[in-house]
């Protein structure tokens, strides 16, 4: 059966909404929101990070991003440390209880996964994981050509 491109978007667009719905929902269960879990992981692969660019590698605003950290920082997870360069600004670090915090997000986002996708057979797991590599390098090909 052959899907034309709309259907094909219509059905990413669907999986990618079931997906981020069962995950949410999972992940809620533990008191971890999709932006807690954001922040703290992006934090961990950039740590010592300036409030700003977490902002701007998580695409949301400086005030979005503050009230997300200030509740990080209130279970102690996060801490803001003076900008030895700005006087203005602040650095985040994990703390223990962060860095402890990452490792159950990582063993929650497997468990989830796996449950998500425990109706799949490994060989159809694979495909899926293959066309959207592929999906995602065309687009990525695409961004490259577009003029700035």
């Amino acid at each position: 059966m052959s899907s034309g491109a709309t259907e094909l978007g219509r059905l990413l667009m669907a999986a990618h909404r079931a997906f981020t719905q069962q995950g949410r929902a999972r992940f809620g269960e533990y008191g971890l929101s999709p932006a807690r879990v954001r922040l703290l992981t992006v934090l961990h692969r950039s740590p010592d990070s300036r409030m700003r660019d977490l902002a701007d590698a998580l695409g949301v605003s400086g005030r979005a991003i503050t009230s997300v950290v200030d509740a990080l920082e209130s279970d102690g997870l996060v801490e803001r440390k003076p900008d030895a360069g700005d006087r203005r600004a602040f650095r985040l670090t994990l703390t223990d209880a962060g860095l402890s915090a990452i490792d159950r997000i990582a063993d929650l986002q497997h468990r989830i996964s796996e449950e998500i996708f425990s109706g799949m057979s490994a060989e159809d797991r694979s495909d899926l994981a293959r066309l959207l590599r592929a999906y995602l390098d065309t687009t990525r090909d695409s961004d490259a050509e577009r003029p700035a």
